[in-house]
């Protein structure tokens, strides 16, 4: 069977970290290259802190996590702490 490559780009929080956990557990069918982050419901330092933490969480230390975009491109970030949690 051929494993699909794959970069996943997310700004890791709940929703996130289920479908990283899911992609972890495809080792069948994903090679997973790369996680790269940006800013999200939190900010970009802490979307790449989860990142690695699910990552660990998952005994996937062999795929490399990448800080991307601090903040939205063309517009003003919207946080949602009050929401999402201080971490996301």
């Amino acid at each position: 069977m051929t494993r699909t490559q794959l970069i996943i780009d997310c700004d890791p929080g709940v929703d996130d970290a289920i479908a990283l956990f899911m992609a972890f557990a495809s080792r069948e069918e994903l090679d997973i290259i790369a996680i790269t982050t940006v800013g999200g419901n939190v900010g970009a330092d802490l979307t790449a802190r989860n990142a690695r933490i699910i990552r660990e969480l998952a005994g996937r230390e062999d795929v490399p996590v990448h800080a991307g975009a601090r903040s939205p491109l063309v517009r003003a970030p919207v946080a949602a702490g009050d929401f999402h949690g201080a971490s996301g």
